[in-house]
C-alpha cells in the first residue's frame, strides 16, 4: 500500500500494521521525520495497541534503521533472578529452559504494559527501557512500577510452577535515569542504549537485596511524590569519582503529590534562592510533634513566585528522610470555591480511594473499609458516626449544606480521624492555593488549629497568594507565615537552575535573569521559549546570540507564555484553549464535549468533521500539551472513566481564555455545563451553574447577536 504524507509530496510503502485512516505522517519518510520528530514519535505509537515490543519489531529491517542515533533521556531497568544459580546447578538442562523460559513469559508482559522496550535478556537477567526509542510522558513513574510489579510477579509465579526449589527465588532491581546515546550497535545491528546511566543502573541491581527496587538519585527526582523511598548508603561505581547516592522504594504513596516530569527536551531544573525559606520549613518540622495541637506553615507569594515547588521540595526532603509518616495533600480550586468542604473532600476521598462516579454501594463500601482500617477497634460508636457524618460532607449522600450542629460533628470527628491516623505514623498535609478554598474546608481548618484536647500532633504546610492574608488577615495568628520575595537572579544562579545552560556565557545569562523578574516561573518559561527557538544549541557569535535573543524574549509572564501558546501545534494550542474554559482542573471528556458541540479553536466556522476524527485531533492535542509541560495529568481523577489534568499555572490558563473571543466562548461554556449536567454528583451541578451564568454573559457581551441553543 502506497500513500503520499502530509508533510512530504514523496510516496512511500507503509510498514505492517499502519492504518492510514488513523495517521497522517508516514514513518519511512526521512526527511518527514526530521521536520516532525515529535509527530513522527507519536504517530508510531499509534500504529496499534499492541506492545512497544511488538510495534517495532512488526517494522520491516529498514524502517527501524531509520530511528536516528541520538542523545536521548531514558530510565534504564536492570532485573537479576537472585538463586538462579545454585538452583539451575541441581536441575536438568531441560528444566532449566523450563525456568528461564516460563519466568520471562510472566514478567516481559508487565514491561510491555508499562511501555518500557525490553532491551535484552540476560539469562537470569533482563535489561528494559524508558525514554528510548519513544519517550512517554511519565517514563520514571513508569518504570518503577514496573520494578515494583516485576518483583511481585516472580514470587506469584514461583509459588505456581511445579519446578523444585523455585519458591527461593527472588528479584533484585536497579533503576537509574539520565542522558544515553541510542544507537545501532554490533553485527547484529541491535538498538540499544550505552551510557554512564546505564552503567549505574547495573550497578544499583547488583546491591540490592533480593525482593528490592533500588533508584538512583536522578530517578528520584523524577518520581517523587509518586513512591516511599528510603536511603541507602553511598556505593561507588567503577569509573565514577564520586559515590552514587541508592534509594529504596518501598511502595506507592496512597496520595501522590505533585510530580515533577522531565521534559521532552532534557530541561532539568534545580530550586535556587529558596535554602533559607526550605530550612524554616524544615525547622517547624523538628518541633512540631512537641506540641498538642497542629502547626500551620503557611508560604506566601505571587503567582510563579515558587509557592509549589517549595512546598513540593519539602515533601521530597521529608520522603528522604526515611521517618514513618504520612503525607495526605489537596489544593483549593478556583471553579470549587463554593462548594463545602472541596478542601477535605478531594483528600479524604484520594487517602481512601473513593471516586466521585463510583457506584453508591461501592464508594460506602470503599470508605468503610478506610475508616474501620484506621480507627481503633474499642470505639465503635464513634467510629460508626464518623462513617455517616463525615460520609455526608465528603458527598456521599449529597448533603452539601449542614446545619451548625452537624458543623460542629463534623469538625470533631474529622478531627478525630486525623486523631486516628496520626496515632500510626507522623501526619503532614499539604494543602496548595487556599485563596481558592471554600469557607467550610476553611471553618475546619481553623478549628483543627485552635483545638488542643484531645491533643492532636499534625504539620499542616500551605501555600496561598498574597490576598488570601489581604481578606483574611485572622491567619497571621494562626499560622507561621513565610513570605516569598522576588530573587535577585544571578548568572550563577540561573546556570545552577538548569543545568544544560552551563555553557552559555554570563551575558546571556544576566539578560535572562533580568527579563524574569525574579520569579522563577517567569524565568522557566524564557528558557523553554529560547530552548524551542534553537537559540541555546547553535554554534553562532555571542552578540548574534544576544540580538536575536532580545528579539525572541517576551517582555512579560503574558507574552511568555502567549508565545508558548502560539508555537504550540493547531491540536495542543485548541485543547488549551478549550481546557481552560473549563477551569485551572479539566477532564477529556469536558473538552470533548466543547470540540463537539462548537467550532474548534484555530479552525473554519463551517469546519464539519466526524465525531472520530475530531477525538483523534482532542487527543493528539492533549499528548502534545503534556509533552510542552503546560498541563499534566493528575492522580485520583473525581471521574473514573475520565482522566483529569491541571494546567500548569492558572495565569497559564487565564492567558488561554483570553485568546478566545466571546461568541466562541458562550457556546464553550453551556457545552461544559451540559456534560457537568449529565454527572450524577451534587457537587458539579453548581460547577454547571456557573458554566451557564458564564455562557450568558459572554452571549450579552457580544452585543447580542448570538443566542444561545437550548
Amino acid at each position: 500500500m502506497i500513500y503520499p504524507t502530509r508533510n512530504c509530496r514523496m510516496a512511500h510503502a507503509m510498514p505492517r500494521g499502519w492504518s492510514h485512516a488513523r495517521n497522517s505522517y508516514c514513518p519511512p519518510c526521512w526527511d518527514c521525520w526530521k521536520s516532525n520528530a515529535e509527530r513522527f514519535n507519536r504517530n508510531l505509537l499509534l500504529i496499534s495497541s499492541q506492545s512497544l515490543l511488538i510495534k517495532i519489531s512488526s517494522m520491516t529491517a529498514e524502517t527501524r534503521n531509520r530511528f536516528p542515533e541520538e542523545r536521548r533521556i531514558a530510565t534504564v531497568l536492570f532485573a537479576d533472578v537472585h538463586g538462579f544459580t545454585p538452583l539451575a546447578e541441581q536441575l536438568d538442562y531441560e528444566t532449566v529452559s523450563d525456568l528461564v523460559k516460563g519466568i520471562w513469559l510472566s514478567l516481559d508482559k508487565i514491561i510491555e504494559q508499562h511501555n518500557g522496550y525490553i532491551d535484552k535478556h540476560l539469562g537470569d537477567g533482563i535489561m528494559a527501557i524508558w525514554g528510548a526509542p519513544f519517550a512517554g510522558d511519565n517514563d520514571a513513574v513508569e518504570a518503577v512500577s514496573a520494578g515494583l510489579e516485576l518483583v511481585k510477579a516472580l514470587d506469584e509465579w514461583c509459588a505456581t510452577t511445579r519446578i523444585p526449589g523455585a519458591e527461593r527465588l527472588k528479584l533484585r532491581v536497579g533503576i537509574n535515569s539520565g542522558p544515553v546515546f541510542a544507537a545501532y550497535i554490533g553485527t547484529r545491528n541491535e538498538y540499544t542504549v550505552i551510557g554512564d546511566t546505564v552503567n549505574v543502573a547495573a550497578r544499583l541491581e547488583q546491591i540490592a537485596e533480593p525482593s528490592t527496587v533500588v533508584i538512583g538519585e536522578n530517578t528520584l527526582r523524577m518520581v517523587q511524590g509518586s513512591f516511599r523511598v528510603k536511603a541507602l548508603d553511598p556505593t561507588h561505581v567503577k569509573g565514577k569519582a564520586e559515590a552514587v547516592q541508592p534509594y529504596r522504594v518501598e511502595g506507592r504513596l496512597i496520595n501522590p503529590g505533585r510530580i515533577r516530569y522531565q521534559s521532552a527536551d532534557s530541561l532539568v531544573t534545580n530550586m535556587v534562592g529558596r535554602e533559607d525559606e526550605l530550612e524554616k520549613l524544615k525547622q517547624i518540622y523538628d518541633r512540631v510533634f512537641e506540641n498538642t495541637k497542629p502547626v500551620m506553615a503557611l508560604v506566601v507569594g505571587e503567582v510563579g513566585i515558587g509557592k509549589s515547588r517549595l512546598l513540593m521540595e519539602f515533601s521530597n526532603h521529608l520522603e528522604a528522610l526515611g521517618d514513618d509518616i504520612h503525607i495526605l495533600s489537596s489544593r483549593g480550586l478556583a471553579q470549587a470555591a463554593r462548594i463545602p468542604f472541596y478542601l477535605w473532600r478531594v483528600l479524604l476521598r484520594n487517602r481512601f480511594g473513593v471516586r466521585d462516579d463510583d457506584a453508591v454501594t461501592l464508594a460506602n463500601e470503599q470508605w468503610q473499609q478506610g475508616i474501620e482500617s484506621v480507627w481503633e477497634s474499642d470505639q465503635t460508636a464513634s467510629k460508626i458516626e464518623a462513617t455517616q457524618v463525615l460520609g455526608e460532607m465528603i458527598g456521599l449522600s449529597g448533603n452539601l449544606n449542614p446545619s451548625p450542629e452537624q458543623l460542629q460533628r463534623i469538625f470533631y470527628l474529622t478531627r478525630e480521624l486525623l486523631r486516628q491516623m496520626g496515632k500510626r505514623k507522623r501526619l503532614i498535609l499539604l494543602l496548595d492555593d487556599l485563596q481558592w478554598a471554600d469557607r467550610e474546608s476553611l471553618q475546619l481548618l481553623t478549628y483543627l488549629l485552635t483545638t488542643e484536647i484531645p491533643p492532636l500532633q499534625m504539620l499542616i504546610a500551605s501555600a496561598a497568594r498574597p490576598e488570601f492574608l489581604k481578606l483574611q488577615p485572622h491567619w497571621h495568628n494562626l499560622a507561621r507565615v513565610i513570605t516569598l520575595q522576588p530573587l535577585e537572579f544571578t548568572p550563577a544562579m540561573v546556570k545552577k537552575a538548569y543545568p544544560n545552560l552551563h555553557n552559555l556565557p554570563d551575558s546571556i545569562l544576566e539578560e535572562m535573569a533580568l527579563r524574569a523578574e525574579g520569579n522563577p516561573y517567569f524565568l522557566e518559561e524564557i528558557v523553554k521559549s529560547l530552548i524551542k527557538a534553537g537559540l541555546l544549541s547553535e554554534n553562532i557569535p555571542t552578540e548574534e546570540l544576544r540580538s536575536r535573543m532580545l528579539a525572541q524574549i517576551p517582555e512579560s509572564l503574558r507574552a511568555t507564555l502567549q508565545a508558548r501558546l502560539d508555537n504550540l501545534s493547531r491540536e495542543a494550542r485548541a485543547v488549551a484553549l478549550l481546557a481552560s474554559v473549563v477551569g485551572r482542573v479539566f477532564w477529556v471528556g469536558a473538552v470533548m464535549a466543547q470540540a463537539r458541540a462548537a467550532p474548534l479553536p484555530g479552525t473554519n466556522p463551517n469546519f464539519n468533521a466526524p465525531e472520530a476524527v475530531i477525538d483523534r485531533f482532542i487527543q493528539e492535542g492533549l499528548r502534545q500539551l503534556v509533552r510542552a509541560e503546560l498541563a499534566f495529568p493528575r492522580s485520583g481523577s473525581r471521574f473514573s472513566q475520565e482522566q483529569e489534568y491541571i494546567f500548569k499555572n492558572s495565569y497559564l490558563r487565564d492567558v488561554a481564555y483570553s485568546l478566545i473571543p466571546n461568541r466562541n466562548r458562550a457556546l464553550y461554556h453551556k457545552a461544559v455545563a451540559d456534560w457537568l449536567r449529565a454527572k450524577t454528583d451534587p457537587a458539579f451541578q453548581s460547577m454547571a451553574l456557573e458554566h451557564e451564568q458564564s455562557a450568558r454573559q459572554s452571549a450579552k457581551i457580544n452585543t447580542g447577536t448570538l443566542s444561545l441553543p437550548s
